[in-house]
């Protein structure tokens, strides 16, 4: 009897010290490693603001039928801008704030609208946005806006059902190839191989072949499996877009246009030697007659030839590099 309680006198002893060395592990692992100096905080480390461009007007796949179109946005304050369109680039340089606003003349049809955004350091950042310009496009009529309640969950309903009426009263473009067609709906593959829905079911639909340099009007029924097209139209609750217009065009590329700044280092009658402001490599660039030259000061710009431009001077100019020969478009001295 002794010898039993013995051995449970210490067995009792062995799980005691066995619980104890498991809260020390616990304790000891929540406390986490000791250092011999303080540890860091958010507020002592290194960290640099992501250098971006937001854009609030217009909107992707807008359908706009006056030009130019204003181009608003945000980025850091005081930063130079290039905003490239169709067949023009603008610069511009973006307030205290941060924010900027640029009107960009557009073509007809599809308009690809590039933003890049240079800081003193020579680091860049973009953004693009792509809206459909068509002068004949129906807009809808204008509806008389909710009246706001005095307060409460009233009020604040009228006011999201405002937004929802404005957001569905913007037209739209879907634009893809085509991978189905009904009697009254035509399937699309987006250029970001999404699947939209596009109805044809009611009459009065104009339909456009724009291919290559000349369009003429066409029937609904001219168009076929693989054809790339842009329908315009306003998008319904559930995401499918009632078209009014519907062009048949080439497909979309990108416009190949690319904004560089640097700083001149060596000119000749042909050449301008500029080197990279972010990275210090040297390139080469030659004007062509359609190049255009032009500086900024005060707020405008003015055109010059290319002998006004010198040695140390900070350029930023655009190159289209869509063809197999890439070509200078636009310099602008800074």
């Amino acid at each position: 009897m002794r010898r039993e309680l013995i051995w449970v006198v210490v067995i009792g002893i062995t799980f005691g010290l066995i619980i104890a060395f498991g809260v020390w592990r616990v304790n000891s692992s929540l406390e986490g490693p000791k250092s011999d100096g303080p540890t860091p905080t958010p507020d002592s480390q290194n960290s640099e603001v992501e250098f971006k461009i937001t854009l609030s007007a217009p909107e992707n796949n807008d359908v706009v039928t006056v030009s130019p179109v204003t181009v608003s946005g945000i980025t850091k304050p005081l930063t130079w801008i290039v905003a490239s369109g169709e067949a023009e680039d603008y610069i511009l340089q973006s307030d205290d704030k941060g924010i900027f606003t640029q009107d960009v003349a557009l073509e007809p049809g599809i308009n690809r609208i590039g933003i890049a955004a240079f800081d003193p350091a020579g680091s860049q950042s973009v953004q693009k946005v792509l809206v459909v310009y068509s002068s004949v496009f129906q807009l809808k009529t204008a509806t008389s806006p909710l009246q706001d309640a005095a307060s409460g969950s009233s009020a604040i309903r009228e006011k999201v059902a405002q937004k929802v009426a404005a957001a569905m009263d913007q037209p739209k473009a879907y634009l893809g190839v085509v991978t189905d067609i009904t009697s009254s709906t035509i399937q699309i593959k987006n250029p970001e191989s999404q699947i939209e829905q596009i109805a044809i079911g009611t009459d009065g639909i104009s339909v456009v072949n724009a291919k290559g340099t000349t369009s003429k009007a066409v029937k609904l029924s001219d168009i076929a499996i693989g054809d790339f097209i842009v329908a315009m139209g306003y998008v319904n609750g559930d995401g499918v877009l009632k078209a009014q217009r519907i062009l048949i065009t080439d497909p979309l590329e990108d416009s190949g246009l690319k904004a560089f700044i640097g700083k001149v280092v060596k000119t000749t009658v042909k050449t301008i030697t500029v080197t990279d402001a972010a990275k210090g490599e040297e390139s080469i660039i030659t004007p062509g007659k359609n190049t255009v030259i032009k500086t900024f000061a005060g707020g405008k710009t003015v055109s010059v030839k290319m002998a006004s431009i010198e040695t140390d001077d900070l350029i930023i100019y655009v190159m289209d590099t869509s063809g197999t020969s890439p070509f200078v478009r636009s310099i602008f001295g800074i």
